[in-house]
């Protein structure tokens, strides 16, 4: 999202752009939120490949999209919030806070595709957005819904196909 969830008193620290290692490269890291005002100390402008590599995010659901199918291919906005005075959990699997617990926002669990690097996994809120008009399949950083496989994990309650949910709550300290 590009903004702060507003269900409770969050402060925005900066909002940005989702990215992340290549989703071929097998050395990246984790799904970031970059700022939209980089600072840079010393650098240079080679291209290097002994480096990381950071790439833009976008959004890879198109095949069959229970949500979001219309950000298919756009770029992913991300912002980083601020709740004072609270902690904050992602419960992945649910749709709502256990009791005690306040909902900041609900949405489905995303990660990189399961034959490509893993880089972790994300709760993108239900209401998602798009990069200022950012159509254009280059492929960086993919994030891609994540749906359950019975076997280890024990259906019932979860469910062969479907794709999981989550939930952002925060609980003050």
């Amino acid at each position: 999202m590009k903004t702060c969830p507003n269900v409770t008193t969050t402060t925005m620290v900066y909002s940005g752009q989702a990215a992340g290692g290549h989703y071929q490269h097998t050395g990246s890291g984790e799904y970031i939120c970059l700022p939209n005002d980089p600072e840079y100390d010393n650098y240079n402008q080679i291209n290097d490949n002994a480096r990381s590599l950071m790439y833009g995010a976008e959004y890879e659901t198109g095949q069959n999209p229970p949500a979001l199918g219309n950000l298919y291919e756009n770029d992913v906005p991300c912002s980083v919030c601020l709740a004072r005075g609270k902690t904050t959990l992602m419960t992945p699997g649910r749709t709502s806070c256990f009791n005690g617990w306040t909902k900041e926002y609900q949405g489905y669990l995303m990660g990189e595709y399961h034959g490509y690097q893993g880089k972790g996994y994300v709760c993108m809120d239900k209401n998602a957005e798009a990069l200022h008009s950012s159509y254009a399949d280059l492929n960086g950083a993919l994030f891609y819904n994540v749906e359950g496989r019975c076997g280890t994990l024990k259906c019932p309650p979860y469910i062969e196909g479907a794709e999981l949910a989550c939930v952002v709550c925060s609980k003050s300290t």
